[in-house]
């Protein structure tokens, strides 16, 4: 059996029920197009409607994370950007073990402002879970009034160390 390092590495966009439909799917689009591995984690197989009623069909869902996870390696988990999806999300392990595990193996959790209140809340008792002292690393997405996501997208890009081709 080959080994992770000569496996492909992939960023996990997390999906829940009333997800910004323009942050996700733009996000998504754009990394995928800069030729990395994207798939979007979703809580429960079928579809999942966003705030304004557009649906996806998510490419995973959170329980085949564990059998991926034996030939893949998380570099990367971004998480919704919307108080909805957060809170459906707070009170699911599965969740909080994949962000544990993407740290202890040296990944980012990429959150904007409401996913740095999250991270905050799932980790209040042990404040190091999810940033440098568990090996991993906390992208924060700040966006600006009147930055696009494509914009944000590519400043993400540039935090990972990716040239944008896009």
């Amino acid at each position: 059996m080959p080994t992770k390092t000569a496996l492909q590495k992939c960023i996990l966009t997390i999906i829940a029920p009333g997800f910004e439909e323009a942050y996700t799917i733009s996000l998504i689009s754009i990394l995928r197009q800069a030729g990395l591995c994207v798939k979007s984690v979703g809580m429960t197989s079928g579809l999942v409607s966003g705030a304004y009623g557009v649906c996806l069909v998510p490419d995973l869902i959170l329980s085949d994370l564990d059998s991926l996870s034996k030939t893949t390696t998380f570099s990367a988990v971004i998480l919704p950007e919307n108080r909805q999806c957060l809170s459906r999300l707070e009170a699911d392990p599965r969740l909080h073990n994949l962000l544990q595990q993407v740290c202890a193996q040296g990944g980012r959790i990429v959150a904007g402002t409401e996913g740095r209140l999250f991270l905050k809340t799932i980790s209040a008792g042990d404040p190091g879970l999810f940033g440098s002292n568990n090996g991993g690393e906390l992208l924060l997405l700040p966006q600006d009034q009147g930055q696009s996501v494509e914009m944000l997208a590519r400043d993400l890009l540039h935090q990972m160390g990716q040239p944008s081709r896009v």
